[in-house]
């Protein structure tokens, strides 16, 4: 099975505003328009052959997987506001209301950590050196080097492999900027006494106002019931 990630949403689940708690201050601020996609799930064992190069096993024991994608798009709000992080969170619990917390959780996520290198040189001095007021310098017995610097900025960063709530956390970078489409993938786990999994998306944004400083901003009360699902 080849899976391809889409680069727009093509089913919407919920759109619209984020919105502040109402304990918060800044809830008038401008606000970002956020698109959750309908969660697309796969059996693990059909969608991860192609990953693994082989068909896929799952570890021994009596839970079933899943590979669930999500996708959300976020809009920067009007103004000299930016949005400065962004969290996806995956809540997870059993069907079978009497199963314990842990009988689903994530198996594994992906993207696990996804950056944006930078790399610049630097010419070093290492010798003797005289410099003048405007710059100029008389070098004896100079020995040169060149340090190369690398930098990974990341811009997708996973939490939470192995436990009930994973969630993903996404930063702007000039080279991968929040605006457009986000998708990240999990594997889930439930055990066969949970009798399958619900699922409820959340999502936070950081926003730099000009007039409130950072706010950090949610889904509002209504958005829930249509980022609820279940699984499989």
């Amino acid at each position: 099975m080849r899976l391809v990630t889409p680069a727009a949403i093509e089913t919407v689940a919920w759109e619209g505003e984020l919105v502040a708690p109402r304990t918060t201050r800044g809830g008038s601020a401008d606000r970002p328009v956020a698109t959750i996609g309908q969660p697309e799930i796969w059996p693990a064992a059909e969608a991860l052959d192609v990953k693994v190069g082989q068909k896929w096993a799952a570890p021994l024991g009596d839970a079933e997987y899943w590979l669930v994608r999500l996708a959300c798009t976020l809009r920067q709000p009007p103004g000299r506001s930016a949005i400065v992080e962004a969290t996806q969170t995956l809540h997870l619990r059993s069907r079978d209301r009497v199963a314990g917390d842990r009988d689903v959780y994530a198996f594994d996520l992906y993207p696990e950590r996804l950056g944006v290198e930078n790399k610049a040189q630097f010419d070093v001095s290492l010798g003797p050196e005289l410099k003048f007021a405007d710059g100029a310098g008389i070098t004896v017995g100079e020995v040169g080097a060149t340090i190369e610097y690398r930098k990974v900025f990341p811009v997708i960063q996973a939490y939470g492999t192995g436990e009930p709530s994973p969630s993903w956390v996404f930063k702007p970078h000039a080279a991968h900027p929040l605006d457009g489409c986000q998708c990240v993938y999990a594997v889930v786990a439930a055990r066969s006494n949970a009798g399958g999994a619900r699922a409820t998306i959340t999502l936070t944004a950081t926003v730099d106002t000009e007039l409130f400083g950072r706010v950090r901003l949610g889904l509002p009360e209504e958005a829930h019931a249509h980022v609820s699902f279940v699984i499989p």
